[in-house]
């Protein structure tokens, strides 16, 4: 029986492929909506790799998120980024658009209490009878010069996001498992991370976020993320969901403020909702409001309590339902006014004969 004793460096199995040249160009002509104009620099990878993200063409960021994640893709002075806020607030859609506008490849993994650092590293396997590494997502963002975004930082254990701090440092990521291989960083390496909380373990609603070490958060950019504002958030539902009234979606968006208010229990001496609704939720109760419109006796209620309302108390849902009540008048339109198409007849009278033209 032979052994099998040969160990091949790492293989490119996922069809990475590093840039190409540098790109300078002014933000204005990427993001549409920047409310001023600045030239920036970054990488130009192949426009059919598999690891540059969709972009969704009625996204809007905020002017503020948007220049600070852009100062640091351009630029991360051996930093990594590390973005928290609310569920729901954009975290990691933001990362993915900008990434998708620059089209610059990212790979994204989301973390949980079971996270070990070698799933970032790789691993070997047996191909064509000899044990080869595969190269895991971190090795490959470090060696192609892609953005690797870990989301939910703050479930993983502290003692494994411990071992990121070498590379987070700016050191080399040596691989024991592939006879001692050595990978420096690429010049467009980034690294991301998103949480709820800032990883001082403040967890409230968000179970099972850990406290982080001390020494790992020093390594990082702290970036403040929160919901859009009143227009920024009419404007993206607007063009996801067209159908609804303008005066609804104002509404319903006044709603979703109130719940976060008192989700952050900073303005109200009563209730406090434990669950924010997020954009996401927020736009799928608009969905829903268009879909049951004509279907049943109360689209709105009945779509609230499928995008959201199901997941709070009994007394909570019902303060929900109140504030609905207060906040939209029986007179809102539900759907947006569509003019109908009218058939001009002309009526010719000619020897007792009607003809219709």
């Amino acid at each position: 029986m032979n052994s099998i004793a040969t160990i091949e460096h790492g293989i490119n199995v996922h069809g990475d492929s590093a840039p190409q040249n540098i790109i300078k160009t002014n933000v204005s002509s990427i993001f549409s909506y920047v409310d001023n104009s600045y030239d920036i620099s970054f990488p130009c990878y192949l426009p059919d790799n598999q690891y540059i993200p969709i972009a969704k063409q009625n996204h809007i960021l905020s002017n503020t998120f948007l220049r600070q994640v852009l100062s640091f893709l351009e630029d991360n002075h051996n930093d990594a980024l590390y973005l928290y806020g609310p569920s729901g607030c954009g975290k990691t859609s933001g990362i993915t658009q900008i990434a998708s506008k620059l089209k610059w490849p990212t790979i994204h993994i989301t973390l949980n209490g079971r996270f070990e650092l070698s799933n970032l590293i790789g691993y070997n396997t047996i191909i064509n009878e000899k044990v080869t590494f595969i190269y895991g997502p971190l090795a490959r963002a470090m060696k192609y010069g892609y953005i690797l975004v870990l989301n939910e930082i703050d479930l993983a254990d502290a003692s494994e996001l411990a071992g990121l701090n070498d590379i987070l440092e700016g050191r080399d990521l040596v691989i024991p498992q592939n006879n001692g291989e050595i990978i420096k960083a690429h010049k467009y390496f980034r690294l991301i991370v998103t949480a709820n909380t800032k990883g001082d373990g403040n967890s409230g609603e968000y179970v099972g976020a850990q406290l982080l070490n001390a020494a790992f958060l020093d390594r990082f950019r702290f970036i403040e993320c929160n919901y859009l504002d009143n227009d920024q958030e009419y404007e993206i539902i607007k063009k996801n969901v067209p159908q609804l009234s303008k005066n609804l979606i104002k509404s319903l968006i006044k709603i979703a403020n109130e719940i976060r208010l008192s989700n952050q229990n900073t303005q109200f001496d009563h209730i406090t909702i434990s669950i924010p609704m997020s954009n996401r939720a927020l736009q799928r109760w608009c969905r829903l409001i268009v879909n049951y419109h004509g279907i049943v006796d109360d689209p709105i209620n009945t779509a609230l309590k499928e995008a959201f309302g199901a997941r709070l108390s009994k007394e909570e849902e019902k303060y929900v339902q109140r504030l609905v009540k207060d906040t939209i008048s029986k007179k809102t339109s539900i759907l947006e006014n569509i003019k109908p198409k009218f058939c001009v007849f002309l009526l010719i009278y000619a020897d007792s004969n009607y003809m219709y033209i």
